[in-house]
């Protein structure tokens, strides 16, 4: 057996493993285990949470089992179960979002299909550092991998270094369809889901996918895979991450950065992704950089050192602010500006924030007229 027979000996066996592994996920990922009314009943249970005060919720909970039974006979039947959407417009920190909300009888299905199929067959390609949606991680996971990269490479290398940040633009709105269905059809096996799946994203219109529909989100993380595996595995880099649309690249030299921006590109462009020249740039280890609203620097002797962006702390100004004219104006209550500003508070506890904290807690207790112990409570 010469060389070229041993290689495609290796392939062969690696394309059967490949291929036994996604039989075994797809095992318990068939349209019965969608429509299977336990798994139904989870699904409506998770999809009410934060929204039980809507009436569409409590109407399809009050009568759950009904509503349940008559969601699996039209999933196993094959009979449509969309009913439109809910759609308007929101600006979320300045940036004007279009948002189609699906009917919560919809959105129950949806959550079986994403937790039973999308979940169990698509996450398992995703690199390790893929961390938006996915259970147990999240942005404090995101935020503590960069660390320990930044660290690891100081270790190494000291200062010497380059991040390479990059952000596709309009990322959910070009989301091309085609595409996206066939990364349901390379992972799902049974064909009466990957038919669901794709009736799913032919009623959003011709290219994109809609914000509040939670199989659009794993689609979504999903849909930039190959590039990720492009440049994590290929790139030789030293570390890869990517939360949603927003990516960045560790490395040593600004050549190797830029090469992996040009592949980037190249990528994004045959994904039909459009690479966002405006927040997409090359920065020196040594000036530090801002990622996920968290700016990150070394300190001389090598700490890596986190602390809130300048934006995050203006906007949480800005916020409690007007959280106390709306409280004072009876448009909200207390216990719902403190809950807003400890979520805050939470997600900036374990950063090198302390003195900032401290002046945010007098603020709101100068604004609100509460105590800081409140404020801590929790936390």
């Amino acid at each position: 057996m010469n060389s070229d027979e041993r290689r495609a000996a290796r392939r062969a066996r690696r394309d059967e493993r490949r291929a036994r592994r996604r039989e075994e996920r797809n095992a318990n990922s068939t349209l019965e285990d969608v429509a299977d009314t336990n798994a139904l009943y989870r699904a409506q249970r998770e999809a009410a949470r934060g929204v039980n005060w809507k009436t569409s919720t409590q109407r399809y909970r009050m009568d759950w089992l009904i509503n349940n039974i008559r969601a699996k006979h039209k999933i196993l039947n094959g009979e449509e179960v969309c009913k439109g959407f809910h759609e308007f417009d929101i600006v979320e920190r300045g940036k004007h979002r279009h948002i189609a909300s699906v009917h919560f009888s919809e959105r129950v299905i949806q959550k079986s299909l994403t937790q039973n199929v999308y979940v169990p067959t698509i996450t398992k390609s995703f690199v390790y550092d893929n961390a938006a949606n996915m259970t147990g991680k999240g942005t404090s996971f995101a935020i503590r991998r960069v660390k320990q990269a930044l660290a690891r490479h100081y270790r190494k290398y000291g200062q010497d270094g380059y991040v390479l940040q990059a952000d596709f633009k309009g990322f959910f709105a070009s989301i091309p369809h085609e595409r996206t269905k066939d990364l349901i059809e390379q992972y799902v096996t049974d064909p009466r889901v990957v038919a669901l799946g794709k009736h799913f994203i032919d009623v959003q219109g011709d290219v994109g996918l809609g914000l509040g529909s939670e199989p659009n989100q794993i689609l979504a993380v999903g849909f930039p895979d190959a590039i990720d595996h492009l440049i994590q595995d290929r790139c030789g880099v030293e570390f890869y991450g990517r939360y949603m649309d927003d990516l960045i690249v560790l490395v040593q030299d600004k050549l190797t950065a830029q090469v992996i921006l040009a592949l980037l590109r190249d990528a994004a462009a045959r994904c039909g992704l459009t690479i966002n020249e405006r927040k997409t740039h090359i920065v020196k280890l040594s000036h530090g950089f801002t990622y996920l609203k968290t700016k990150y620097t070394y300190t001389s002797t090598g700490k890596v050192v986190m602390r809130p962006s300048r934006d995050s702390i203006t906007r949480e100004r800005r916020k409690i602010k007007a959280h106390a004219r709306m409280v004072q104006e009876g448009l909200m209550t207390y216990e719902q500006a403190l809950q807003s500003y400890q979520s805050w508070r939470g997600s900036k506890i374990r950063l090198n924030a302390h003195n900032q904290i401290l002046e945010m807690d007098a603020l709101f207790a100068e604004r609100i007229g509460r105590k800081r112990k409140e404020l801590c409570n929790g936390h």
